[in-house]
């Protein structure tokens, strides 16, 4: 019985956690639409989530921070995975929305870069992480992005 329980729990718990992925992908129109609407900056995360050192850093340590968690209700965000290994990898669709945005905003490959981008699919302005970098002191940057934002 308690083996059965066990099997039970694990399946509740990846299909939920496959419902929440599924339900956090939209098509870049979307994004767009929603970033319009709310007037608010998309802020694209290019990141190699199981092979890039620096990128499983900025997650940890930045973007999973109760301060930069609280500093991106301001924000639309974006996560742009591109795993390499098999049991990581994205739907096509997923796939292939990643590979045209970071052809057009991370044409260079860099891992990880931050790019904020408005409502017309222009960029506003970048961040470069380092491992120096701070919750705060990547929170700080980010307002300032912010501020020149909604003044323009």
């Amino acid at each position: 019985m308690k083996q059965v329980t066990i099997w039970l729990l694990l399946l509740l718990s990846l299909s939920s956690a496959q419902l929440t992925a599924q339900s956090e992908f939209l098509p870049i129109e979307q994004v767009y639409e929603q970033a319009a609407e709310e007037d608010k900056l998309i802020m694209m995360v290019f990141s190699g989530s199981d092979w890039c050192k620096p990128c499983i850093a900025l997650k940890e340590q930045i973007l999973s921070s109760k301060a930069f968690t609280t500093q991106a209700e301001q924000l639309i965000m974006l996560y742009l995975d591109f795993p390499y290994k098999k049991a990581n990898q994205l739907s096509k669709e997923e796939r292939t929305r990643n590979e045209l945005l970071a052809e057009e905003y991370n044409a260079d490959g860099q891992f990880p870069r931050l790019v904020f981008v408005d409502a017309n699919e222009a960029v506003v302005s970048e961040i470069s992480y380092t491992k120096s970098m701070t919750a705060e002191s990547f929170v700080e940057d980010v307002q300032r992005i912010i501020n020149a934002y909604e003044t323009n």
